[in-house]
């Protein structure tokens, strides 16, 4: 079992990978499985339903993983605004890191895929989570709960629409200025 599950993992956190660079037309099987390291033939014994299903899962693993970092920010109480210029100190680092290559996963294929009937509802599952456990933050730091979800997700297209931004532009500029004008409303 260990090493199947290691070859499917290994997959799709390259996946992930692929489509913060490359969005989902970039992210070819062939790509995922050159930097996974995987055999070929374990596309179809991973993933019988082809790209859509790791591209899928690929787009539930990155969401898991911020889903657990905003889930430890609410468990351990941090303010809103602490948790947002979080997020964008992280996204600023990874751009610059990159040199603007890298953005997010869940937003490129909501960018691609949005008319998808397979990887549309993945993705709004995606940041629906995201947002809940947003607006759970928010009330733990003092916000009514319909404001509260309002900001939650002014936050998440904020972030998103940032990142995107910044990308363009190769600037982390939009992330600064997100992060300048909420944390002011989410504090």
């Amino acid at each position: 079992m260990g090493k199947r599950t290691e070859t499917r993992s290994a997959m799709v956190a390259s996946a992930a990978q692929l489509l913060r660079e490359r969005g989902v037309a970039g992210t070819s099987v062939a790509k995922v499985l050159q930097d996974s390291g995987g055999p070929r033939g374990s596309v179809g014994h991973h993933f019988p339903s082809g790209k859509t299903e790791l591209i899928s899962d690929a787009v539930q693993y990155a969401g898991a993983t911020v889903t657990q970092v905003l889930e430890k920010a609410l468990a351990d109480k941090t303010p809103a605004a602490e948790v947002f210029a979080a997020i964008c100190a992280y996204y600023r680092a990874q751009l610059v890191r990159t040199d603007f290559r890298a953005g997010c996963p869940v937003g490129a294929v909501a960018q691609e895929a949005y008319g998808d009937d397979v990887l549309r509802p993945v993705v709004r599952a995606v940041l629906d989570e995201w947002t809940d456990t947003l607006t759970r933050i928010l009330i733990n730091s003092g916000h009514e709960p319909a404001a509260a979800t309002e900001l939650a997700h002014l936050s998440v297209a904020a972030i998103e629409g940032a990142v995107l931004t910044a990308r363009i532009h190769r600037t982390t500029a939009p992330l600064d200025a997100a992060e300048h004008h909420l944390t002011k409303l989410l504090a």
